[in-house]
């Protein structure tokens, strides 16, 4: 512990210094940064942790520290893990898009999508979106984050995270929401096209939240696909339906929601 305290009285003395590197050379992963870069280190229970301007935190296992040298080059090349190219946020419907991008990424395990908005403090976690790894061409990445229209000033962030347990967050990104108007009734609109082939849209409406059922069934009345089964909230919901697996003819689509039931007739033609 002392040999530690020893080399972080030191690192303190070289952050006010322009030019050279701090390389430390640990069992993972050695890191070189150059000194400029680096904002504050701190430690506690047995971590040291570097924080660098642009916010990224980089914690070490003391115990996984072999030495701590500082030149005025760098012993190892730290090319940026992970290089974001974009990060936006759009409204459709009820629902949120999150969508970004990386140049190319080094060591990444992937991204914690971050929330905040009026009534709570603290940022939450509401997502977990996997990474490539290691990849040299540009990736493109999304997130939904449904049913916010009744949330008030909300933003958003990246969490990057490295597997080596590194993390960067990204900017910050705000959307103010239109609100949307809740359908009153519980209804099934006609499938577009009809006659189709192979493929149609359903659209639908709830006015409270239930348990829905969506079904299609032949003449004969036997049950061919079920297309919705979960839980829904007030809104209006579009669905594919994919008639490639049968043959022209007369099928009929069921809605349920709770003990309200709509039904329309649909027709296949090849």
């Amino acid at each position: 512990m002392k040999r530690i305290c020893l080399v972080l009285i030191l690192i303190f003395c070289f952050l006010h210094a322009e030019e050279g590197y701090m390389n430390v050379n640990n069992v993972s992963q050695p890191k070189s940064e150059h000194l400029s870069n680096l904002r504050k280190i701190t430690v506690g229970d047995g971590v040291v942790q570097f924080e660098l301007y642009n916010k990224t935190v980089v914690p070490e296992d003391i115990s996984n520290i072999v030495n701590i040298t500082f030149k005025s080059t760098a012993d190892w090349d730290n090319s940026l893990p992970v290089e974001l190219t974009g990060f936006r946020a759009l409204q459709n419907d009820n629902d949120v898009v999150l969508s970004w991008e990386t140049g190319a990424e080094v060591n990444n395990l992937g991204f914690d999508i971050e929330r905040i908005h009026k009534g709570i403090k603290e940022w939450e976690k509401i997502g977990f979106v996997e990474g490539e790894g290691n990849s040299s061409t540009p990736t493109s990445y999304s997130y939904i984050d449904v049913n916010v229209n009744k949330l008030d000033n909300l933003k958003y962030r990246l969490k990057q995270l490295d597997f080596d347990g590194a993390f960067e967050y990204s900017p910050v990104v705000g959307i103010t929401l239109e609100k949307i108007i809740l359908p009153s009734n519980f209804s099934l609109d006609n499938n577009y096209p009809n006659p189709f082939n192979p493929k149609t849209t359903i659209t639908y409406e709830i006015a409270d939240e239930n348990f829905i059922s969506m079904k299609i069934f032949d003449m004969q009345g036997k049950e061919l696909n079920n297309l919705v089964e979960q839980n829904q909230l007030p809104g209006k919901y579009s669905v594919e339906f994919d008639g490639s697996d049968l043959s022209s003819g007369v099928y009929f689509c069921r809605l349920t929601s709770g003990n309200d039931t709509k039904l329309i007739k649909m027709l296949l033609l090849k």
